[in-house]
């Protein structure tokens, strides 16, 4: 964006447009629930460089579970520092003796997954992918 076109007033709505669509994708939760033996977590916004620690602290007590879904519904942006902690959860399913599930990737993180072999390592893992 130029400097001229800055100074316009519809430069500087696209500059705060811009702005707002870098701090949106700069957000991230995790919402939790269980039932019984089982939790879900439901990952919203970027999972990436800066957000996997936070990620990661959701997955620290994680005791006495046999399911753990991982739903992607309202992820944003996923980038390879994700897809390590997406593997350190498959690993720690086997440590802990848990099956993973993982949903609600929409077309673009599914063929991620695909194509880093997210799937078939899961499947080595489990036996299945559910």
């Amino acid at each position: 964006m130029s400097a001229e076109h800055l100074a316009t007033n519809e430069g500087i709505e696209q500059f705060i447009v811009e702005i707002v669509r870098r701090e949106d994708l700069m957000s991230f939760s995790v919402e939790i629930k269980k039932e019984q033996a089982q939790i879900t977590l439901y990952v919203e916004g970027v999972l990436d460089i800066s957000t996997v620690p936070l990620f990661d602290s959701y997955l620290e007590n994680l005791e006495d579970i046999n399911l753990l879904t991982i739903d992607f519904s309202r992820l944003k942006f996923i980038d390879s520092t994700g897809l390590g902690a997406i593997m350190n959860v498959i690993y720690l399913s086997q440590e802990k003796g848990f099956k993973l599930r993982l949903q609600g990737m929409d077309e673009q993180t599914d063929h991620i997954f695909q194509t880093v072999g997210l799937y078939e390592i899961l499947k080595t893992f489990q036996g299945d992918v559910i």
